[in-house]
């Protein structure tokens, strides 16, 4: 049962969601009703926390055992003695995953949290930081080798050096996106304008990201947003638009195949990741419940109920003329 009501939108933006969702494609394949409650249950989905916090560990400075008994100790202080399990994701081996303990009831007055969730506030700085399970996986799935030249196209803090064209590896282009995907989240105030003025600058850095890769380079494209516009439809565009770029299969692939709607086949969608917060079941999480999991149904858990984020990847197989046609 939620313990939150569902996110709240803007009821022009939660209708333009919705046309996302309950698309003519989806619609054909499973059903109005089917396709307009599993959109529902994303909305509620949303407004809550994942089942579980997300560390990746800086193995260049530690091994991920060590850090893992070191967090134990630490949570066992945080806790007053009360034993919280670490896992090594199986699929991600720098990952370890925290489950979050909750919820335990609200009242008018804030008493104690309504999740159970450590403090990572200075905890083993060096060795390890925050990171989304799907944010993790992007990595993964660019997978850099010794020696690449490599580029991050909107890392922090920004700026724009001068590049070569067709002169990297492989591209990251992790765009700014309307972040619909995030959680928990109990209230979006954003306009319709804000929510879709995100999509033209995606494909001006999608142009950008093309012309700087080698061919025979790998481009991966990612965002933490649940929209069919910044996503599957950009996927559409870019292989209509650059003639040069293929999607590849993604290793590894944890998350859903792409949603329906545009316009890509089947074969296509499976290529893609989509994390749905939808397909995981919400539910309450105490001490006693963790200590009879499997660990092998914990670690399913994390791979679905995480943020909604979205990842292509794409080869370029031959080099790009001197324009690429814009749409």
């Amino acid at each position: 049962m939620p313990i939150f009501p569902k996110v709240s939108l803007r009821p022009e933006v939660e209708n333009y969601l919705k046309e996302g969702f309950v698309n003519k494609e989806v619609v054909s394949g499973s059903g109005k009703e089917e396709a307009e409650n599993k959109f529902e249950t994303l909305l509620n989905r949303l407004s809550h926390p994942p089942s579980f916090t997300t560390v990746r560990v800086n193995t260049h400075l530690a091994t991920v055992q060590h850090v893992k008994t070191l967090l134990l100790d630490e949570f066992q202080k945080q806790f007053n003695g009360l034993s919280v399990p670490v896992l090594q994701h199986p699929d991600l081996p720098d990952v370890l995953l925290i489950p979050v303990i909750g919820p335990r009831g609200v009242g008018v007055r804030m008493t104690e949290p309504v999740y159970l969730s450590p403090s990572f506030d200075n905890v083993l700085p060096s060795y390890l930081f925050l990171q989304n399970l799907p944010s993790a996986v992007v990595t993964h799935v660019l997978n850099p080798q010794p020696g690449e030249k490599i580029l991050d196209l909107c890392a922090a803090p920004g700026g724009a050096p001068p590049f070569t064209p067709e002169s990297f590896d492989r591209v990251l282009l992790d765009a700014p996106c309307s972040g619909m995907g995030q959680r928990p989240n109990m209230a979006c105030t954003w306009t319709l304008k804000e929510v879709t003025s995100y999509q033209p600058l995606q494909r001006k850095l999608l142009s950008v990201a093309v012309q700087l890769l080698k061919p025979g380079g790998m481009l991966v494209y990612s965002t933490c947003t649940i929209t069919l516009a910044e996503n599957e439809e950009q996927v559409a565009w870019a292989l209509s638009t650059f003639p040069c770029l293929q999607l590849q299969p993604q290793e590894p692939q944890i998350g859903g195949e792409g949603m329906m709607g545009a316009g890509l086949s089947l074969e296509q969608l499976r290529q893609l990741q989509r994390f749905d917060p939808s397909t995981a079941p919400l539910q309450d999480t105490d001490l006693d419940s963790l200590r009879e999991a499997k660990v092998e149904d914990m670690i399913q858990l994390a791979n679905k109920d995480c943020i909604g984020f979205f990842i292509a990847k794409f080869l370029k197989w031959k080099s790009t003329p001197e324009k690429e046609p814009q749409k």
